[in-house]
């Protein structure tokens, strides 16, 4: 676990994650949303990337309406946000959460919101370069997988 003197530090980065972040993304402006989610990114660029990632899982573990064309917000940002910080975790702690992660992109692949798609595939792709075959995409389509194959080739 990570000692007092990294937490004290890292404090701001759970309060802004845990609390904050939700309350930005629900029904709020695309200006509002997309500044919250480019906060963010700042902030987990900057911090440590396994404490950032833990704190986002939270946000993952919610059920998807597919008949609903709007976007969950906190998770369509969190998406957003996991695409640029997988690089930067352990493959161990990815490898950990898949069983948890691919049920939740299965879903949101099938989403009627291009946004929702899109954010899905972005993170299925970086999810593809760091852990290569270990990521075990039996389940989705072979539509959806060649998808994931052409973002991986063109990166």
């Amino acid at each position: 676990m990570y000692s007092s003197f990294c937490f004290v530090h890292l404090f701001p980065v759970l309060i802004l994650i845990e609390l904050s972040y939700p309350k930005c993304t629900q029904d709020a402006p695309f200006e509002i949303v997309h500044t919250a989610e480019r906060a963010l990114a700042n902030v987990v660029a900057s911090a440590d990337p396994e404490l950032c990632f833990e704190c986002l899982l939270p946000f993952t573990r919610v059920d998807i309406d597919l008949n609903d064309k709007s976007n969950p917000p906190a998770l369509l940002s969190t998406l957003r946000t996991l695409r640029h910080l997988v690089g930067r975790v352990s493959t161990t702690s990815l490898k950990n959460e898949l069983p948890s992660l691919l049920p939740l992109f299965r879903s949101a692949l099938c989403h009627k919101s291009m946004d929702m798609r899109k954010a899905t595939v972005f993170v299925l792709v970086e999810m593809q370069i760091v852990l290569g075959e270990e990521l075990d995409l039996d389940g989705f389509t072979d539509c959806q997988k060649r998808l994931i194959d052409v973002y991986v080739e063109r990166h």
